[in-house]
């Protein structure tokens, strides 16, 4: 199965990366799908002899920027980016998606946000007709016991994510603690996301309504599924 997958992931990003343009300022997701993207973009970047500067979601995506030879740049040069290139957990059949696997949602939803075009890559086995995916929610430590509280209240469980490296909840790149709300299969993504900000404290969640230009899904045996949506933009 996993070699299945990579085949499928690797199918998607090769037909992303048709998006490259000489000159770009690209917005750089997270996660695993972004590290297999990595080397392949490289390769692309000087085959091509492109002049090419990225913006990184999280100090992984920075680090693996630097590791493989590429220019590091920043939203205050570069305050609307071109392009952003990232992965996601879960799209569903209107092209919502959940992020966050990672845990670098809040700042990958900036950089959605922040750039002209967003094109998603991701295997098939992440297409679904609804969401189900448990949603990644980034809470500041302050407020994680109301949080917790309400969300109870509302009959969701929360579970502050743990890592095998370190004693306690994980902490994101911003300081805040990263949490999954398990609220089953979602029939209205937009209004979970909402609802889960209207709670004081929940800086950010892992649901994108719509926020994506185009997600392109791999299969194994190099087909590609391309959703065109029609992007929200600010």
């Amino acid at each position: 199965m996993k070699e299945e997958v990579l085949r499928a992931r690797d199918a998607a990003i090769r037909e992303a990366l048709k998006e490259i343009r000489d000159g770009m300022v690209i917005g750089y997701g997270s996660g695993t799908t972004v590290a297999q993207m990595t080397a392949i973009l490289r390769d692309l970047i000087l085959e091509q002899n492109l002049n090419i500067v990225f913006i990184p979601s999280s100090l992984q995506s920075a680090d693996l920027i630097l590791s493989h030879g590429l220019k590091l740049a920043s939203l205050a040069e570069y305050p609307e980016p071109d392009l952003m290139l990232d992965s996601f957990d879960q799209v569903d059949a209107d092209g919502n998606v959940i992020k966050g696997g990672g845990g670098a949602l809040l700042r990958e939803k900036i950089l959605m946000q922040a750039s002209k075009r967003v094109v998603l890559v991701g295997d098939h086995l992440k297409l679904k007709e609804k969401m189900d995916f448990p949603v990644p929610i980034e809470i500041l430590q302050y407020a994680y016991p109301h949080v917790k509280r309400v969300l109870s209240s509302w009959g969701l469980k929360m579970e502050a994510r743990v890592s095998g490296g370190k004693m306690g909840p994980v902490i994101t790149d911003n300081g805040n603690i990263l949490a999954d709300v398990h609220a089953g299969v979602i029939d209205d993504p937009e209004d979970l996301n909402e609802r889960l900000k209207s709670v004081a404290g929940i800086l950010e969640t892992g649901i994108c309504p719509k926020a994506a230009n185009m997600i392109i899904i791999g299969y194994p045996n190099g087909r590609i599924k391309h959703m065109n949506i029609d992007r929200k933009r600010f």
